[in-house]
């Protein structure tokens, strides 16, 4: 590989690594510690997926995003249907309306979903348009609230 090839790589890894840095700086300026949204109501412009890849098995897969968490000032993906947490526990749908986005401070955030590499359904991985997209559905779900 040249050195173009590879002062390159190097450059987008530290864009990317800058762009989940100032995330996780917005995050934690708005206090929030969790950010869900629901996918049949938000709207958003584009799919919050990524491509998921496990190590373990050597299988890819195809994972929905339903948030974001920021736990020891660093971003974690909430995967829908693995994460143990669900717009459902934020609201009594008997007497209300479900909501299409909700937040937690970072306390309420860690007490509710504790810690992300314990449990499964929370991820870091995604490549740079994946976590693009991703932000912009973060910026999109603040407007909803």
């Amino acid at each position: 590989m040249n050195t173009l090839s590879k002062d390159y790589r190097a450059g987008a890894a530290q864009l990317f690594n800058d762009a989940k840095k100032e995330l996780a700086e917005d995050m934690k300026n708005r206090g929030i510690g969790m950010i869900l949204w629901d996918l049949s109501s938000a709207g958003f412009h584009y799919v919050p997926e990524i491509l998921h890849r496990s190590q373990r098995k050597g299988t890819s897969r195809i994972a929905r995003i339903e948030g974001l968490y920021l736990y020891n000032g660093e971003i974690y993906l909430i995967e829908e249907d693995r994460a143990p947490v669900s717009i459902d526990q934020f609201y009594n749908p008997d007497t209300e309306v479900p909501p299409t986005v909700v937040t937690l401070s970072e306390d309420a955030a860690v007490k509710t979903l504790g810690d992300p590499e314990a449990t499964k359904g929370y991820t870091q991985q995604g490549s740079l348009e994946e976590w693009l997209a991703i932000a912009d559905c973060y910026f999109e779900a603040l407007n909803e609230k």
